[in-house]
């Protein structure tokens, strides 16, 4: 897994500017969460990252396009495989930011993530990255919001698009978003290009009456609700859910309960239904679209506690169990890039970047975009199949480092758990500190690259001498 090939070929349209890119790249690969001046060897390097991050024929486009291509080519290999699209806030005191909420300025970053739909959700890299900055609130009712051509709910189609672009024809994505992305435009558009999808969502929408295909809102009698539909579902699916403990957040748009870990009994049921337009749509279409809906509910929650209450809608097919776990197995991959802004903004350290133009702030993040990935990735390798053989994991000389070295306690035929956190050890990793996080898992393997091509080197000179 090297840094270099997702930066490698940047349409940066001078090759010179690519070879600092990659340089760039490498000098934070060890330790990414480094400032500029920590990770530069020298003033004359640090002046050089500054003058690329700033230079107007760097942009995060060129920066990004070995990344995309990279990842396509991983998604192709992997078999079975969602995007994860979501929205997350930068907070930027800078000149030229937008507003966020809460008097906190910035800009917003849109993401799609592939991650392959296996048992260790591994991440394959970014797809779709657009940033939005918020000159004014969104203000007024939906019917003035909606008419608006510039409105930021189109983000989520537009990088369905670029997933699905990147790609091509040759394999089908299954896109997975949270409620945020909720709306009857966004509905048509992904139906209408045929793309697959699973949302969450939550408005309790109208329904055609059964039988029904078409109906005017000032003639039809009241129309039935989702959850009149699913109300006389049957239950195709019961199991078990583990519920992690929060802290209580008070914030002024997602306030949120502080609640124990729990074990939660959930019930699944499904149907499908045609929703109806909203009077207010703007876009031209059907009066009604015909999608496939899962709610997963906790059939009894403890007392004061809030019940784990899925809706989920989809084009996927829901008519049997298997059918309906494999729903709401995709969906949980989603949780996948909620971990990947953590390595964003923790193990990048991106928020805390010194820079002063909102053009340098931007390159930045598409330079961090593999490396947040890789250390994610990293770090997924370290948790899946604890018992797989080291040897399918590493090559002979890695091990036979980990193996070698005065600070390690490693096995003659160690398993990839042990393997992995000997790596971390490598990066400062205290094994009674619990499982090791993206920071010193990267720096752990890149030290062990770092003793790798020693090694070579060594061998080289020996074989001449």
């Amino acid at each position: 897994m090297r840094i270099e090939d997702e930066f490698d070929g940047a349409a940066l349209g001078d090759e010179r500017l690519t070879k600092r890119l990659v340089a760039i790249a490498q000098q934070f690969k060890a330790q990414p969460d480094a400032s500029y001046p920590t990770a530069a060897a020298n003033d004359s390097v640090l002046e050089a990252t500054y003058r690329f991050l700033n230079n107007t024929a760097v942009t995060p486009e060129g920066i990004l396009a070995p990344h995309l291509e990279a990842t396509g080519g991983r998604v192709r290999d992997a078999g079975r495989v969602v995007v994860a699209h979501d929205t997350t806030e930068f907070v930027f005191r800078r000149e030229g930011m937008g507003t966020l909420g809460e008097g906190r300025v910035g800009f917003l970053g849109h993401f799609a993530l592939a991650v392959a739909l296996d048992d260790g959700r591994a991440p394959l890299g970014v797809l779709g990255l657009e940033t939005l900055v918020r000159k004014e609130k969104r203000v007024g009712p939906p019917i003035v919001r909606h008419a608006r051509t510039d409105r930021e709910e189109l983000r989520w189609f537009r990088t369905v698009e670029k997933a699905e672009q990147s790609i091509g024809k040759r394999q089908t994505l299954l896109h997975v978003m949270d409620r945020e992305a909720e709306s009857y435009e966004t509905f048509t558009r992904l139906i209408d290009a045929g793309y697959r999808f699973i949302i969450r969502t939550y408005h309790n929408r109208a329904t055609l009456p059964e039988g029904v295909t078409h109906v005017t809102r000032r003639a039809a009698p009241r129309m039935p609700k989702i959850s009149d539909v699913l109300r006389r579902a049957p239950v195709l699916l019961s199991f078990e859910v583990p519920v992690s403990a929060r802290k209580r957040v008070v914030r002024t748009n997602k306030p949120r309960p502080a609640r124990e870990a729990r074990m939660a009994t959930v019930e699944c049921v499904a149907c499908t239904v045609d929703i109806a337009r909203p009077t207010w749509a703007r876009i031209h279409g059907p009066s009604s679209l015909r999608v496939n809906v899962v709610r997963v509910r906790e059939a009894k929650p403890p007392e004061g506690c809030d019940p784990i209450d899925w809706q989920l809608t989809t084009t996927e097919p829901v008519e049997t169990a298997t059918e309906v776990e494999q729903v709401i197995e995709a969906y949980r991959a989603r949780w996948v890039i909620e971990e990947y802004f953590r390595a964003l903004k923790q193990g990048c350290a991106y928020e805390k970047r010194q820079l002063e133009n909102v053009g340098a702030i931007l390159n930045a993040l598409a330079v961090f975009v593999p490396i947040a990935w890789q250390l994610l990735a990293l770090r997924s390798a370290a948790r899946v199949d604890a018992d797989r053989p080291a040897s399918r994991v590493l090559d002979y000389l890695k091990l036979e480092l980990l193996r070698r070295h005065p600070k390690l306690k490693l096995g003659a035929h160690p398993t990839a758990r042990a393997a992995m956190l000997a790596i971390a050890q490598l990066g400062g990793h205290i094994p009674n500190n619990g499982e090791p996080g993206w920071i010193v898992l990267g720096r752990g393997y890149e030290r062990l690259l770092t003793l790798e091509e020693g090694a070579l080197l060594a061998l080289g000179r020996c074989d001449q001498s």
